[in-house]
């Protein structure tokens, strides 16, 4: 059905895929106005939607590259980069979140590449000077310290240099920051990440249909997922399953940063939900349920797409 063409694809998939993108992204307008779906308080709409439209796309097929050359899933696949855009739905107009997610590509770039080396400086230097910079717009991601350590254990390359060097790639941005300021007297407010946000669960009663009908889908595939994932965990790769277990990780730590400091932080499970689900979809022995679950995925986007503004 439709997921065996998604592995292993020819290259009209491939293009198929990049003009699905560009049409998912453009489906809100089939019912609102470009200023209604793409607005926002400092830059023109279009200048909005065209970010909207290349952004998922490059994100994806960048994240799709990674996983597959990084040997994480030996299958080569499209499916990381078609669950990561059906994944994207939620967002319409936030240009923050957009290049925080451009970051953080390079960032996991960064992690997956501390792999079997023993000294891992530069890029474990690399990645968390991005956290740092990616702090100053979601200052709550500095939780993510935490993740780098726990990356450096899972590959056996933790040292009391390493955890120096990590908090020294995260402190440089604010250095830096601080050395501006007092050069240019152009004052840059530091990020804040005091603010609780608890999530509160009665929100979920005010979802509007389609919104609700996706989120449901989610949690089920999520389900056979991490199930499919820790059935099968041991029989992986020594690579595949530290990397796994990183992801798995980063998915748990965001996941309490969204409960206590806004649903936003949701976003960025992109990242660790696109391989897991990929992985189910791919490897599940039960291919006529994992093709349902992907149909539904993607007719649930769909809908969520377009009703988006409610």
């Amino acid at each position: 059905m439709f997921l065996k063409h998604l592995i292993n694809p020819n290259p009209s998939i491939l293009l198929f895929f990049g003009v699905f993108s560009l049409i998912f992204v453009a489906i809100p307008l089939i019912n609102f106005d470009i200023n209604v779906v793409f607005d926002h308080f400092y830059f023109p709409p279009i200048i909005v939607f065209f970010l909207s439209l290349i952004a998922p796309f490059f994100l994806s097929i960048g994240f799709n590259n990674l996983v597959y050359q990084k040997n994480i899933l030996k299958k080569e696949n499209i499916l990381i980069g078609w669950v990561f855009v059906l994944l994207s739905a939620p967002i319409t107009n936030n240009v923050k979140l957009w290049l925080t997610l451009f970051a953080f590509l390079f960032m996991t770039k960064f992690l997956f590449s501390s792999y079997q080396k023993d000294r891992p400086f530069s890029q474990l230097y690399n990645a968390s000077f991005i956290l740092g910079i990616a702090s100053f717009f979601y200052p709550s991601l500095a939780i993510l310290l935490f993740l780098l350590v726990i990356n450096t254990i899972n590959y056996g390359n933790f040292s009391i240099r390493i955890l120096i060097i990590v908090l020294l790639g995260f402190a440089t941005p604010f250095l830096l920051s601080i050395i501006f300021s007092f050069l240019t007297n152009i004052d840059i407010p530091m990020p804040d990440a005091s603010n609780l946000d608890i999530f509160d669960f009665s929100q979920f009663h005010h979802l509007h249909l389609s919104k609700l009908s996706w989120f449901i889908v989610l949690i089920i595939i999520l389900l056979f997922s991490f199930s499919e994932l820790f059935t099968w965990l041991y029989k992986k790769s020594i690579k595949s399953r530290k990397t796994f277990k990183t992801l798995i990780w980063f998915f748990f730590i965001l996941i309490i940063i969204s409960m206590f400091f806004g649903l936003e932080y949701l976003f960025f499970l992109l990242f660790p939900l696109s391989v897991i689900i990929a992985n189910y979809f791919i490897y599940s022995k039960k291919r006529t349920l994992a093709n349902v679950l992907f149909a539904l995925l993607l007719i649930t986007s769909l809908s969520y797409r377009f009703w988006i503004v409610f």
